[in-house]
C-alpha cells in the first residue's frame, strides 16, 4: 500500500497525496476526499478575502465519471512510454504535440499507446509535452508581425518547434475535450509555430499551404459526444446520429486547417467510451481502448506506407 501524505498547493489548498501504486477504487476515495477538502479550503479563503461563500457540494461517487480530474488510469496499469526521438534516417517521422497536464490521464494513455505503436512499426517519434515544457501559448505583440505577416524572425522556442515540424511526416495533436476544440496550450502552439511564410503564404490569389506532403492527425479523449470510438461512422448504438454530427463537424474544421497549411488531413481517433472509474472490468476496458486505437493507426498510417 502506498504512503499517504497531506500536502498544500501553492494556493493553500490541502491535498491528500498517495505515493506509489494503488487500487483504483481506493485512489478514487482519496480523490473524493481531496476534492471535498479543496472545496472547503477554497471557501474559507474566499471568506477571508470578503468574497461570497457558497455551500460546498458533496462528491457523489455514483457520478464520479462526471469529474474531469477522475479520468485517470490506475498507477498499476499505466504504461508510460518515452519515444526515442528523430534521427537522420529516412524513416517516417511522427511529431506528437500533447496538451494534458496529467501524465496518468486517459488522454496520455492513448498517446503512450500510439507512440509505442509507431516506433514498433518503424516510425520515429518525437514528443512535445507542452505542459512539461512550460510552453507559452500566448502570441505576444512582439511576435505578432512575424506570425501573421512573416516579417522578421521567429523566437528561439518557436524556431526549435518549426525545425521539428519540418522534419516530421506526421503532425499528431493530442488533447482532452474540454471545450470541443483544441485546448488553449495546443491552440497557442498552433498559432505561434505555424506562422505565415513557414506554414502558409498568401497573395491576391488567396492562401497557399507550404507544408506539402505532411499528414495532420488528431487524437482526443472526449465526453458527451455520442458514445462512439474512432471517427465518422464509428458509433456503437448509443447516440450514433449525435456522434456522426460531431465527427462531421470536426472533419470540416480539420480539412480547412490541413488545407491552410498545405497538409493532408489523416482524420482523427476520438474516444467517447473510456472505462468507467468503478468498473470491475477496468483493466480489460482500457486494453480494449488501446487495441482499438492501434487498429485505427494501422489502417490510417502503416497500411498506407
Amino acid at each position: 500500500m502506498g504512503e499517504l501524505q497531506l500536502k498544500t498547493s501553492p494556493k493553500g489548498w490541502l491535498f491528500l497525496y498517495i505515493k506509489g501504486g494503488f487500487m483504483k477504487k481506493l485512489s478514487l476515495l482519496f480523490l473524493v476526499a481531496t476534492l471535498s477538502i479543496s472545496a472547503f479550503s477554497a471557501e474559507k479563503a474566499d471568506g477571508k478575502a470578503g468574497a461570497s461563500v457558497t455551500e460546498s457540494k458533496k462528491v457523489d461517487m455514483a457520478n464520479i465519471d462526471a469529474i474531469t480530474s477522475a479520468s485517470i488510469v490506475p498507477a498499476t496499469i499505466v504504461k508510460e512510454y518515452v519515444p526515442k526521438g528523430f534521427t537522420d534516417s529516412k524513416n517516417k517521422k511522427a511529431l506528437f504535440v500533447i496538451g494534458d497536464p496529467r501524465h496518468n490521464s486517459i488522454t496520455f494513455d492513448m498517446a503512450y499507446t500510439a507512440m509505442k505503436f509507431f516506433e514498433e512499426n518503424g516510425v520515429e517519434v518525437t514528443l512535445r509535452d507542452l505542459y512539461a515544457m512550460k510552453w507559452n501559448p500566448v502570441l505576444s505583440y512582439d511576435e505578432f508581425y512575424y506570425q501573421k505577416d512573416g516579417i522578421g524572425t521567429p523566437t528561439k522556442d518557436v524556431a526549435e518547434e518549426q525545425k521539428l515540424v519540418t522534419q516530421a511526416d506526421y503532425i499528431i495533436f493530442v488533447y482532452p475535450n474540454w471545450h470541443d476544440s483544441a485546448n488553449s496550450i495546443v491552440k497557442g502552439y498552433q498559432e505561434r509555430v505555424f506562422a505565415k511564410e513557414f506554414a502558409y503564404t498568401a497573395d491576391n490569389n488567396g492562401l497557399r499551404g507550404l507544408l506539402k506532403g505532411k499528414g495532420l492527425f488528431t487524437m482526443m479523449n472526449c465526453g458527451f459526444l455520442g458514445g462512439g470510438r474512432g471517427f465518422i461512422g464509428n458509433g456503437v448504438g448509443i447516440s450514433d446520429e449525435k456522434w456522426d454530427s460531431y465527427m462531421k463537424a470536426y472533419k470540416v474544421f480539420d480539412d480547412d486547417l490541413a488545407d491552410w497549411w498545405g497538409m493532408d488531413n489523416y482524420g482523427r481517433f476520438m474516444n467517447d467510451r473510456y472505462p468507467k472509474n468503478l468498473s470491475e472490468n477496468y483493466s480489460k476496458e482500457i486494453e480494449k481502448l488501446r487495441t482499438d486505437l492501434k487498429t485505427s493507426l494501422q489502417k490510417t498510417f502503416i497500411d498506407k506506407k
